[in-house]
């Protein structure tokens, strides 16, 4: 007699059910994607059916379960003296030596009014880091954006 199949994740949606999928078959598990075309077909229907399941044996559902489990992020923080000493000036805040930068690419507002007036975003308009810790901006070495 076969062994039951048990329900370990569902999903609104047969893509994420396929990458939950993908996760459990490289680690070994056998599964399948049950009820994907129901709610391809017509997505009204994913709440009525219990969405796009993901099914594996009921001896293996503890461990596929543990494998679809979010993980916490592992953040990893950089020392004080690292961030002085680092050759990648572009990554340090030139005003208090974070390594907590991002490059912001266009302003939302500029960014706005150029699409609808041109129907494209301007690449040069407002490309520059900023600084998560400080909010100083600078475009690149040497130079500065004056507030």
């Amino acid at each position: 007699m076969s062994e039951e199949w048990v329900a370990v994740a569902t999903f609104s949606q047969p893509v994420e059910a396929h990458l939950a999928l993908t996760k459990l078959e490289s680690e070994g598990v056998l599964c399948i994607v049950s009820d994907e075309y129901v709610v391809s077909v017509n997505w009204l229907l994913s709440g009525a059916v219990g969405g796009v399941k993901v099914m594996v044996p009921a001896s293996e559902a503890e461990f596929a379960r543990d494998l679809l489990r979010p993980q916490p992020h592992l953040v990893q923080v950089a020392d004080e003296t690292h961030a002085r000493d680092s050759d990648d000036e572009d990554l340090v805040c030139p005003q208090c030596r974070s390594v907590d930068a991002y490059f912001h690419r266009f302003h939302r507002r500029v960014a706005g009014l150029a699409w609808l007036a041109f129907g494209f975003i301007v690449p040069w308009l407002s490309q520059r880091w900023v600084c998560k810790q400080c909010d100083y901006q600078w475009k690149e070495r040497g130079t500065t954006i004056d507030e």
